[in-house]
């Protein structure tokens, strides 16, 4: 499933905010620095894709395809901006917003020969 670079935004942020327990909306709006309605129509897209799961009273919490989906963007995103600071020299800012893009416009298969690739090294 290929996500977009907002969505692969708000995955990272809800496996930093998850502690096994519920997510409240309005900690995702704090930590991403966005309104709360923003988070609310995004939440109802990655719940639609089946990421998430939301109840009645705003809270959310990762299903267990959204956990392997957060996962897999940490994985990437650890890989391709540690590259990014450690062989271009970028700074922490830069090579943040960098690795979004790249994991945003690469194809899966690249995506997956870069981690490993890294990860041999």
């Amino acid at each position: 499933m290929k996500l977009t670079v907002s969505q692969m935004k708000y995955m990272l942020a809800l496996g930093e905010l998850d502690r096994g327990s519920k997510i409240r909306c309005t900690d995702v709006a704090r930590k991403l620095q966005v309104k709360k309605p923003s988070v609310c129509g995004m939440l109802c897209r990655l719940e639609h894709m089946g990421l998430v799961q939301q109840d009645p009273y705003s809270d959310v919490r990762l299903t267990e395809e959204g956990r392997k989906m957060m996962q897999e963007c940490r994985r990437y995103y650890a890989c391709i901006s540690g590259l990014l600071l450690e062989r271009l020299k970028l700074s922490e800012e830069t090579a943040e917003a960098a690795a979004y893009v790249l994991m945003g416009n690469l194809d899966s298969t690249v995506l997956k020969e870069l981690l490993e690739q890294a990860e041999s090294h």
